[in-house]
């Protein structure tokens, strides 16, 4: 048995879950022991909408890799509505997690193996701290983008250039970040786009940055080839081994094209759409998802609806039960459930790889969360982007004006001001959904063969020599090296 021991940390949100959980299938398969740590909370929902059964247990039995899974309290009471309250939720990741995580592993230090590194999601605050405490190495994981880290890593430049706060004129350029392109405000996080920074969500970033800017690793789930210059940026800004070992995709899907022989990790009952899809012509059907985490008014809904309807498109649309808020209920407009049903299908969540793999779809409507867009660039699949919060907004850039494989959802980008006080209205939505969706178009076909040429990009990267497992088979070396050197 290997002596390196990673424990892993999964942040509490399915955005995060899913590409932690398979960095820590990688690590176990080259021969780390990993101890996969999950919420309280989260593990409790995974486990109801898996009818019982723990995929982080049944993962580990069936491909024979020493996963180890434990719990640890966010702080919060078990049953508590963090998404209903997501201001009290922040705060306590942010003051009472540490605790827990340091009574944790206090308990688990003893044990064989010994501890050879946390590797724990950039957004906790208290990574570095806990490193120092336990004398063990630090690795940050970084779910998103790697221009999206950029920008918060020179946080303090948009500060001195009078951007943030934001009080200005949103079509001024920010060209002063190095290893990124001209900006606009609408290319900023939506946090960076803010008035109001004394939030606990600012409060929350700027902390776990700081954090951050003190690894001893930084491992992410991207692809050298799409951001060398950013990477080569932020490996000389921070002098961190910066590794990306991207894209992070279930390994059976990987190496096979289909997840038949995994169970998911969502916190959301997967309903299966494939006979659906099977009965449609192939490349007819929209696939429209806003994701795990964001929330979109009532009222966006309703003419979100009407625009999908009107655009007379095949759809499978994914309405997860918070998505407005957890005590909202009756979200689509009256009849329409009825008037759609020979058109499009809505359910609460699914398996999204099995739906944007299957034939029958030939875009994405998206919010632009950087899973989604893996997913969708990995099996060549244009996209139609609205993002709604948080990266979103630079990942709309990123895919829409750097690599050429989406299209905006509407004419132009919009602000986060912009989204809250202007509703995306349902003829913009339709012309759209019919204009993306033409497989006749010149505009579409240049997509559809961008996202194609990225995806063969992505696929290299994971071949055997390929740069992602070239850094994960660099990172599990550095580590061995420095267990060998640790009296």
């Amino acid at each position: 048995m290997s002596s390196e021991h990673a424990v892993v940390f999964m942040y509490p949100l399915q955005g995060h879950i899913i590409p932690t959980f398979n960095l820590a299938k990688k690590l176990a398969a080259k021969g780390v022991v990993v101890t996969l740590v999950c919420t309280h909370s989260c593990h409790a929902r995974i486990i109801k909408s898996n009818n019982g059964r723990d995929p982080f247990a049944d993962y580990a039995t069936r491909a024979g890799l020493d996963i180890r899974s434990a719990l640890v309290s966010d702080g919060l009471p078990l049953h508590f509505d963090r998404s209903l309250n997501d201001h009290e939720f922040i705060n306590s990741l942010l003051y009472n997690m540490e605790s827990h995580v340091q009574e944790f592993l206090r308990d688990l230090q003893p044990k064989e193996p010994p501890i050879s590194c946390i590797v724990a999601d950039t957004f906790f605050v208290w990574p570095r701290r806990i490193a120092n405490k336990f004398e063990i190495p630090y690795v940050s994981f970084w779910t998103e983008s790697v221009m999206v880290f950029l920008i918060n890593y020179n946080w303090d430049l948009l500060i001195k250039n009078g951007h943030h706060p934001f009080t200005g004129n949103e079509g001024e350029l920010i060209n002063y970040i190095p290893g990124a392109p001209a900006l606009k405000l609408t290319d900023l996080p939506s946090y960076l786009q803010e008035s109001d920074v004394s939030t606990s969500l600012h409060t929350l970033i700027r902390q776990a940055f700081q954090s951050a800017r003190t690894a001893d690793w930084i491992v992410s789930n991207t692809v050298d080839e799409l951001e060398s210059r950013t990477v080569e940026e932020l490996q000389l800004q921070s002098g961190i081994p910066f590794l990306s070992v991207g894209p992070l995709l279930p390994s059976s899907f990987l190496e096979n094209g289909n997840r038949d022989n995994e169970m998911g990790s969502s916190m959301w009952a997967e309903s299966d759409c494939r006979s659906w899809l099977d009965g449609k012509a192939e490349h007819s059907v929209i696939y429209v998802s806003f994701g795990s985490f964001a929330h979109v008014s009532k009222a966006q809904i309703h003419e979100m609806a009407m625009g999908l309807l009107r655009s007379k498109r095949p759809f499978i649309w994914v309405l997860r039960p918070d998505i407005v808020a957890s005590n909202v209920q009756d979200i689509l407009p009256e009849g329409f459930l009825e008037e759609m049903k020979e058109q499009g299908l809505v359910v609460e969540w699914l398996s999204q790889l099995d739906v944007l793999s299957h034939s029958s779809v030939g875009g994405f409507l998206t919010h632009c969360g950087w899973n989604s867009i893996v997913e969708s660039l990995w099996l060549g699949l244009p996209m139609l982007a609205f993002p709604l919060t948080a990266d979103q907004y630079t990942n709309c850039r990123l895919i829409v004006e750097e690599w050429g494989v989406a299209m905006r959802l509407g004419e132009s980008s919009r602000s986060l001001n912009n989204m809250r006080s202007t509703l995306v209205q349902s003829e913009e939505i339709t012309a759209s959904i019919m204009h993306f969706m033409d497989i006749d178009r010149e505009e579409r076909t240049k997509i559809r063969l961008n996202a194609e040429r990225v995806g063969e990009v992505m696929k290299k990267a994971m071949l055997n020599g390929g740069s992602s497992l070239q850094n994960l088979d660099l990172f599990v070396e550095q580590l061995k090296a420095r267990d060998r050197c640790t009296p």
